[in-house]
This record gives structure tokens, sequence and C-alpha cells, in this order.
């Protein structure tokens, strides 16, 4: 198999590795309250820990991803430094979500006994997601700049991209309230779904399409 298909494949087993935190999303509570925190966690820590461990397993497949990726967009010198700027972004929005993962982990385990840290820790990690926004920002503009200028990526995933920039800029809403659409435990706008949620979806299309190319098609140089 070559590195392509190992690549393509990795992006379909992230997405369905990542798939549990769906059913994890919607039931995440407001952050205005302490005592809605700490009962979310009372009924919701067997769910969210499954959770947690699926979407760890799937940082193994997203690193393979991101191999693949950056392989493909280097092919192209003119949109190299483009290139770079995803890769990076691809890591510090994976990294933050990683620590966000802890943060709010650590939250449902002591919840039981020390309300008033989980609720600190909960928010923490939610919160975490705002500044992390522009690091989704940055790798939907640079994949979105590498579609539109070069052919190692389809010219539709442009247009993919550009909607995840939209998705990612509505979190950075969650660093200034608990509560309301901005809030980023469960905000319309402000919330992790639709930022995750493009970031998902958009390694799913782009896995997609590598698995219908030939296996001998040469990458575009």
């Amino acid at each position: 198999m070559t590195g392509g298909r190992w690549g393509a494949w990795s992006g379909v087993l992230l997405c369905l590795t990542w798939a549990p935190m769906a059913l994890a999303v919607p039931g995440f509570p407001d952050l205005r309250s302490a005592a809605t925190v700490v009962d979310y966690w009372a009924g919701d820590l067997p769910l969210m820990q499954v959770v947690a461990l699926s979407v760890s397993v799937g940082y193994l497949f997203l690193l393979v991803f991101l191999g693949a990726l950056a392989e493909r967009l280097s092919a192209d010198a003119g949109v190299r430094a483009w290139s770079w700027t995803g890769l990076g972004a691809a890591l510090m929005f994976m990294t933050a979500l990683n620590v966000a993962i802890g943060l709010v982990m650590a939250a449902g385990l002591v919840a039981a006994a020390d309300p008033t840290s989980a609720y600190a820790l909960h928010v923490g990690g939610f919160v975490l997601a705002a500044p992390a926004a522009f690091a989704g920002v940055a790798f939907f503009v640079a994949v979105a700049v590498v579609a539109f200028a070069a052919d190692v990526l389809p010219r539709w995933s442009g247009w993919l991209a550009l909607a995840g920039v939209l998705a990612n800029v509505g979190a950075v809403g969650g660093v200034g309230t608990l509560t309301g659409p901005w809030n980023s435990g469960n905000g319309l706008l402000g919330g992790i779904a639709a930022p995750l949620g493009l970031f998902v979806v958009w390694i799913l299309a782009i896995s997609v399409s590598w698995l219908r190319e030939p296996l001998d098609r040469p990458v575009p140089a």
C-alpha cells in the first residue's frame, strides 16, 4: 500500500474513531452553573470516558493522515509555504484539543469529590477552544489557498475549507462569555461542534477523494 493509501485509510479511520464525539457534544451543559456541570458528570462520565478513549486512538490516524497530506501539499513548490502553514496549524489545533480533553476528563473524575475544582477544569477545557480557534482558521485558510492555487488538492475542497474558516471564527466568542450562543460549552456560535465537525468532514472528503484515485496516479508536481 502506498503512502497516499495509508494516509487515505487513516483519514477514514480517524473519522470513525472521532464519530463518538457526536454522541457527547449535544449533551454538553451550559457553562453558567457549577451545579449543572457537576450534574452532567454524575450521569455522563462513563460515556465521556469511552469517547475520550476513542478520540485518543484517533490521534494516531490523524498523524498518519497529516503525514500524507504534508507529502501531497509539498509536491508543488509554489505553495510550499502555505503547505507548512497548514501542517503547523493542524498540529496546534490537535494539541489544543488534546489538552482540552485532558482538562475535561479531569473535571469528570473529581466532580463527586470536589465540585468547585471540577467546574473550573470543565470551563477551562472548553474555553481553551477560543484561543485554538485561529489555529483552525490558519489551517483552513492554508488548504483553501493550496486548493485554489495548485493541483495537489481538489478545487472543491477549497470551498469546504472556507466554510471551515467561518466555523472556527465563531469559537473565538467563547473567550468572553460562559452563557448564550457564544459560550464554548454548547453555544450555537461559539461551541466546538462546528469547528471540529468541519475539520472531520474535510478530512473525510479528502480521504475519499484519495481512495478514488488510480493506484498508479503520480502526485502532481
